[in-house]
């Protein structure tokens, strides 16, 4: 099957399945080919052994999952590790693209939510609640010109960084980012990262709107807000946090980038004060759960 997307404004996800080609059109009208031929994963370090969760105690701390590509018709190995340091990665430059390799399908165990078995290691942690990390196609990807931004507008700080950039030792019990081995088993979907309570979060991109998904005042147990923003391209994206104290600015208004909307970290933490972050894209006929990460990547390009 061959995919085929263009440049446009604003990245682009796909899903590939072995064997799979897409024909991606730079803006400069160049033509790159990506095939996929192959995937795999496997676990680097076994050595974890804490609090059992949902009845099933792992002991997985770090993994790694790798693709093999023709690019161009050019061999091209990427190798992705999960769970340390190094999850917080570069995309890969190539024939003037940058790409992100998100995930694959071998890391997951679905045997225990009846899907059948992939053979893999990690369970879903949220799908109960339908966040769900696992491709649909073998491997999931995202891609944009090398010399292009993610996005059209400049980012701001979604929140403050001490370092200046997630570190995997704040990232929960050093566990949760995405896709982190939660609790030696689960695959943890969202980008955990620890702070005080009280903390303030700002707007990265303008908001179109913004709300509550959730909240304690319906009954939930957590405060889950959501931005959403729909592009001149036709993507939507929806920007979601998780352990909201309070909102800043009213629901169902606009809120610029860079306003400070809501303070977070206080409802629902657990063992860590820590705010949940999740990105969701949805355009050309599909909707993609992808790593925060790669918001957190081009806002540290563009307040370096």
């Amino acid at each position: 099957m061959q995919i085929n997307r263009q440049h446009k404004s604003t990245m682009t996800p796909f899903e590939l399945n072995h064997g799979d080609v897409l024909a991606y059109t730079r803006a400069d009208g160049g033509l790159v080919n990506i095939e996929l031929l192959n995937t795999s994963a496997e676990v680097l370090e076994r050595e974890y052994a804490r609090k059992a969760y949902g009845g099933t105690k792992g002991d997985i701390s770090a993994y790694a999952f790798t693709c093999e590509l023709l690019i161009n018709g050019e061999p091209v190995s990427i190798k992705r590790e999960v769970g340390n340091a190094n999850s917080f990665y570069e995309p890969l430059h190539i024939a003037g693209v940058h790409i992100w390799f998100d995930a694959v399908k071998d890391i997951f165990d679905t045997s225990f939510d009846h899907r059948g078995d992939c053979g893999g290691f990690l369970i879903e942690k949220d799908f109960m609640g339908g966040w769900v990390c696992m491709p649909r196609q073998s491997a999931r990807f995202v891609i944009q010109d090398a010399d292009k931004s993610i996005c059209p507008e400049l980012m701001h700080h979604w929140c403050e960084l001490p370092q200046r950039r997630p570190v995997i030792e704040d990232c929960y019990n050093g566990e949760d980012c995405w896709m982190g081995p939660y609790g030696g088993k689960f695959a943890h979907c969202g980008l955990d990262i620890n702070m005080p309570a009280g903390c303030k979060l700002y707007a990265p991109i303008k908001f179109d709107t913004q709300y509550y998904l959730n909240s304690t005042k319906s009954g939930f147990r957590n405060n889950r807000h959501v931005g959403e923003r729909q592009w001149d391209d036709k993507s939507r994206w929806l920007l979601s946090a998780a352990h909201i104290i309070d909102p800043l600015v009213d629901e169902n208004i606009p809120c610029k980038s860079g306003v400070a909307y809501a303070t977070t970290a206080g409802t629902a933490i657990g063992a860590h004060e820590h705010t949940h972050f999740n990105l969701q894209i949805i355009e050309q006929g599909g909707s993609y759960l992808l790593d925060p990460w790669i918001l957190f990547w081009q806002m540290i390009q563009d307040q370096s």
